[in-house]
């Protein structure tokens, strides 16, 4: 029997940080997005001497392993970095177009096998829309 799912591996890419103004994080996540990182996300977390800390996460393809250690090393207070491989399990994605009250929006339609499961409207699409002064909640 076929799988009703796709199937691949990632990198998770993390580095715990205690000393580094929270200011920068929005320049990395810049950084680490442009450079392929799949999503990037911070945890807050108990470092020792009860200082508090942030864990900072990175998912990437394995092909991007070395130059995302180095944006994390160059522009985070980081020393250190610990990575492992992942397997995930992934709906089948299309994307298809829905037409709206206030124009084409596309969606991002998620698959078991060949039933529709999910339908997401594009973020992007609907902030453009939001802009001409529409609740973005309305559209979405």
């Amino acid at each position: 029997m076929k799988d009703k799912f796709l199937r691949d591996s990632i990198y998770v890419v993390e580095t715990n940080i205690d000393d580094m103004s929270p200011v920068i994080y929005e320049t990395v996540f810049e950084k680490l997005y442009s450079a392929g990182a799949l999503e990037v996300f911070l945890t807050p977390v108990q470092m020792k001497k009860v200082r508090p800390g942030i864990l900072l996460t990175a998912l990437i393809p394995k092909n991007k392993l070395k130059k995302i250690a180095e944006i994390i090393f160059r522009e985070t207070t980081s020393f250190g970095i610990r990575y492992y491989e992942a397997k995930r399990l992934k709906l089948l994605r299309k994307i298809g177009e829905n037409k709206g009250e206030w124009g084409k929006i596309r969606v991002n339609k998620g698959y078991i096998g060949k039933e529709l499961v999910k339908i997401s409207p594009e973020y992007n699409d609907c902030r453009e829309i939001a802009s001409k002064n529409i609740p973005l909640k309305n559209i979405i």
